[in-house]
């Protein structure tokens, strides 16, 4: 906020689409809840990809003599994106839970900042009723962690 919006001045502090500033009101907060993700995202698929390519599997592959595009995308891709599938369900939740922050600093109108206000309020149901929805997001997201695996792993299937 201090670099881009104060001392630029390229974007605006807080607000949301319907204030004047439009869609430049999203950047900051989109960054700020993407970066950290993003950046652990990219180690994790790098490090994998890597362990992957050096598998047995893929020189069988390639002593077939498939192409490189195919054994890339149905062999390396495949088998490299089970462990950044297993990340991606609980920073989902954790993105969602992290925006109370952000909504909070941004001045952005959503389930956060009602949960902030509750709590300084001591309003217990409304509490109670975030905590449940935010479990109900991480559960979500975990089922579709778990279904995305059996489409990415053969060798693995529900019964």
């Amino acid at each position: 906020m201090l670099v881009f919006a104060l001392k630029l001045k390229w974007l605006p502090t807080s607000g949301w689409i319907g204030s004047r500033a439009g869609w430049a009101t999203v950047v900051m907060p989109v960054l700020t809840l993407m970066l950290p993700p993003f950046a652990y995202i990219a180690r994790l698929s790098r490090g994998s990809i890597i362990e992957v390519i050096r598998s047995d599997y893929v020189r069988t592959a390639r002593a077939k003599g498939l192409k490189e595009k195919v054994v890339i995308t149905k062999h390396v891709l495949k088998g490299a994106l089970l462990p950044v599938v297993t990340y991606l369900g609980p920073a989902f939740a954790g993105i969602v839970t992290g925006s109370v922050v952000i909504e909070r600093i941004f001045d952005i109108p959503g389930i956060g900042k009602i949960f902030v206000q509750s709590a300084f309020n001591r309003d217990y149901t409304v509490i109670m009723g975030d905590v449940i929805l935010y479990s109900l997001i991480l559960i979500s997201a975990n089922f579709l962690v778990d279904i995305l695996y059996g489409f990415l792993d053969p060798r693995i299937s529900y019964k």
